[in-house]
């Protein structure tokens, strides 16, 4: 099982190819050539069946694209191959997977809560959620992602993991968003907590629309959320303004 293909080679993919490639013959495809980033990190680049046929599948594509890339994929995936994802969102993808992936194959959901950005430094410590759909290797995967990674794994339903990232990721996001699309700057006067507001502003400016988006109007839980956080600043204005 030390061969990996990860399909869909952009900011992540490519993120999570530098920390894979020292345990995994990793090859990589994308619906862009990308050949010399591949090179640059000491990856194989490879077409998307050949990638697809690896012992190891990893799908790093945006949520929008996974039903279609899934359906080229699955004539391609040896029997007893595991297939996993790194979507925000866990309840869509994973049913996407049961549906469009053969029976012969594991599959499981994967959550990293970082990315090149906040895992620029380093991933040591770092969370990632387990979603596991059918496979016998749970307990190696949580081995090599704790014990070799470092990684602090928790194990979660999708639909727990869905709504527990409502509020972790999705709102949080939204107000940080919000914030970015201010322009509130930086202040020699800021507070502690002013200052961990600027933090989390930086942090989303540089994730892309579309994972913004995906956290969004992937989540079934995320709009609750946000009407609630929404409607709580109506009222704080009006208490504000009553006062």
């Amino acid at each position: 099982m030390n061969e990996l293909g990860i399909i869909g080679f952009g900011q992540f993919g490519q993120f999570m190819a530098r920390h894979l490639a020292p345990f995994f013959r990793v090859t990589v495809t994308d619906a862009g050539d990308r050949r010399d980033e591949a090179a640059r990190i000491g990856v194989e680049w490879g077409d998307f069946e050949t990638t697809a046929a690896r012992r190891i599948v990893v799908f790093a594509v945006p949520l929008r694209s996974l039903e279609t890339v899934l359906k080229r994929a699955a004539p391609h995936l040896p029997a007893g191959a595991l297939c996993l994802d790194v979507c925000s969102v866990k309840l869509e993808p994973l049913e996407l997977m049961r549906r469009h992936l053969p029976a012969t194959v594991e599959i499981v959901g994967t959550h990293p809560l970082f990315g090149p950005q906040s895992g620029r430094e380093g991933i040591a410590g770092m969370r990632v959620a387990l979603c596991p759909l059918r496979s016998a290797k749970t307990a190696a995967i949580k081995e090599f992602l704790s014990e070799t990674l470092k990684l602090r794994v928790f194990e979660k339903t999708p639909e727990e993991h869905d709504r527990e990232m409502a509020h972790v990721q999705a709102l949080t996001h939204f107000v940080a968003r919000a914030l970015d699309e201010l322009h509130v700057s930086d202040s020699e006067l800021a507070t502690v907590s002013y200052e961990e507001l600027m933090r989390a502003a930086r942090l989303v400016s540089e994730d892309s629309w579309e994972l913004f988006q995906t956290i969004q109007q992937g989540n079934p839980f995320a709009a609750v959320k946000r009407r609630a956080f929404i409607e709580k600043l109506v009222e704080l204005e009006r208490r504000v303004e009553q006062d």
